[in-house]
């Protein structure tokens, strides 16, 4: 009786991955057919991009560190039973783990790349944990154990999904089945291995109506959300890179860390002068906000026009330098060219270009000392002007603050008189006390702890303004500090590099002028 494929390879030891099986396993495409062994025997796991571990036995999937600009990786037909280890290899865009016995999809977050994935034949009950694989073009799941039609809608999100295989689940044994998969999934052109009819998918869509239209109308309020969200995200980037982070919520803020606020709103008539302090601190934060970013703008274009003048002036005396450089290289390519003609003559030959290149090297000095200088007065002026932007900033930072600080001030008076009023009416005999909340019962009722509440919240108020105040002019002159800090280490790193290189160029040519000249001695001998 002859024994099935899938017996025979379960009966096979399970193997690990080695060394060995890696470069056993590599895969060449192209190339002279008679060096392949020879390429696999040396390439660099780093230069490996194919990869074939079919029919290995393999139990688990391991050590394949070094390996990361793999972008095709198959390891069908195992005996895996979890994905795993492979979140390093970001450049896979075709994994093949066709039948394993793997139960659960997993491990594949970090693969944003996939295009092509196949987890055929395996044992997995749900489609799940793919949501990265943004790119996923085809997707093969077909003989696994996915029960339910509603894994189906799953893969809706993948809006460049094109192939799907989901024959040979017990879902596909479904009477609408295929109307399910066509309405629910958009613009695929095959599934299951038969092509798509435009008609098929007009019909399915009619047959769940009722259901695509309020998935439709989720998606449409989705995307809606998306889009404000990352509005959202633009804008408070936009406040952030400019200085203005915390500067919007600062009200909301206030009363939110403000431990005597909640029981204050729960007295009626109490806090209403808030509304007015509301409608103040928007128009001034809204002319403040223009001031700062009109001045972000400027420091923007201040440090793109500067770096824009420096790369000017560091290609200028590139250019001098490189136009020294070949009239060095013509003059030794002739003497070289002159010493093969006549070997005899070669000491003589090579006294004019040993000068030269000592003399090249005093020129390539001084105009990188040019350099230097020009550049130390480009930082300087750079970075007079970014402090200056800076410390008017810091001006607008106090100004608005101190409006801030007056908004507060004379809320707080007014918040202490109304409280006081309500406190003599409360207190009065025949009031209607008994109606209020308990916390506001109890507020009203005690002189001493209204007092101190109301303090207490000013406190807390003027706590907040003063520490966004500071931390935003902190910020403001410590990123002028920092980029002119680092404007000059780079300046400094760069001076090094260029001594460095003509040190090192002019070394190089001094041995090989010499190395010509002991060869033509030794030739003469």
């Amino acid at each position: 009786m002859p024994v099935s494929l899938e017996r025979l390879i379960s009966e096979v030891e399970p193997a690990v991955i080695t060394d060995q099986l890696i470069r056993e396993c590599i895969q060449i495409i192209g190339g002279d057919p008679e060096n392949v062994e020879e390429k696999k025997r040396s390439m660099p796991f780093s230069k490996v991009e194919c990869l074939a571990f079919g029919f290995k036995s393999l139990a688990k999937i391991d050590n394949l560190k070094g390996l990361e600009n793999l972008t095709k990786l198959q390891l069908d037909n195992n005996h895996i039973t979890k994905v795993e280890n492979l979140g390093h290899l970001v450049n896979l865009t075709w994994l093949d783990l066709s039948f394993n016995k793997i139960t659960k999809i997993e491990g594949l977050e970090k693969l944003t790349k996939l295009v092509d994935l196949s987890l055929f034949n395996n044992q997995i009950e749900a489609i799940e944990n793919l949501d990265s694989l943004v790119d996923l073009n085809v997707f093969s799941i077909g003989n696994n154990l996915i029960k339910k039609l509603e894994n189906v809608l799953y893969l809706r999100q993948f809006r460049n999904l094109r192939l799907v295989n989901l024959a040979g689940n017990p879902m596909c044994k479904e009477h609408e089945y295929r109307s399910y998969v066509l309405s629910h999934i958009k613009d695929l052109t095959y599934l299951d291995y038969r092509r798509v009819a435009a008609a098929d998918v007009q019909q399915a869509m009619e047959q769940h109506q009722d259901e695509m239209i309020e998935i439709q109308e989720r998606e449409e309020q989705a995307l809606v959300e998306e889009k404000a969200a990352g509005e959202r995200a633009t804008h408070n980037e936009l406040m952030r890179q400019a200085n203005l982070d915390g500067v919007e919520t600062l009200l909301d803020d206030m009363t939110r860390e403000d431990p005597e606020w909640a029981r204050f709103a729960q007295v009626p008539g109490l806090v209403d002068a808030w509304n007015e302090v509301r409608d103040k601190f928007t128009t001034n934060t809204e002319e403040f906000k223009a001031l700062i970013l009109e001045a972000h703008g400027r420091k923007k274009a201040e440090y793109e026009e500067w770096l824009s003048v420096v790369r000017g002036m560091l290609d200028e005396k590139d250019a001098a330098a490189r136009k020294l450089i070949l009239e060095y290289e013509k003059l030794k390519k002739r003497v070289v060219q002159a010493i093969q003609e006549n070997p005899a003559d070669n000491i003589g030959l090579l006294e004019h270009p040993k000068v030269r290149v000592m003399v090249l090297k005093d020129e390539l000095m001084d105009i990188e000392m040019e350099a230097v200088e020009a550049l130390e007065e480009l930082l300087q002026e750079f970075d007079r002007n970014y402090s200056e932007m800076a410390e008017a900033n810091k001006a607008h930072y106090n100004a608005y603050f101190a409006q801030i600080r007056d908004l507060q001030n004379n809320f707080a008076g007014t918040l202490t008189q109304t409280a006081m009023t309500m406190y003599e009416k409360y207190n009065q005999e025949n009031s209607d006390i008994e109606s209020l909340a308990d916390e506001a019962r109890q507020l009203l009722q005690d002189k001493d702890a209204l007092v101190n509440a109301l303090q207490a919240s000013h406190d807390a108020h003027t706590l907040k303004i003063d520490t966004l105040e500071d931390r935003l002019v902190s910020t403001e002159l410590k990123g002028a500090n920092d980029l002119a800090t680092s404007n000059a280490l780079w300046a400094a790193r760069r001076n090094r590099d260029r001594i460095s290189e003509i040190i090192n160029y002019i070394e190089r040519n001094m041995i090989e002028l010499d190395e010509l000249a002991g060869e033509e001695e030794g030739g003469d001998m």
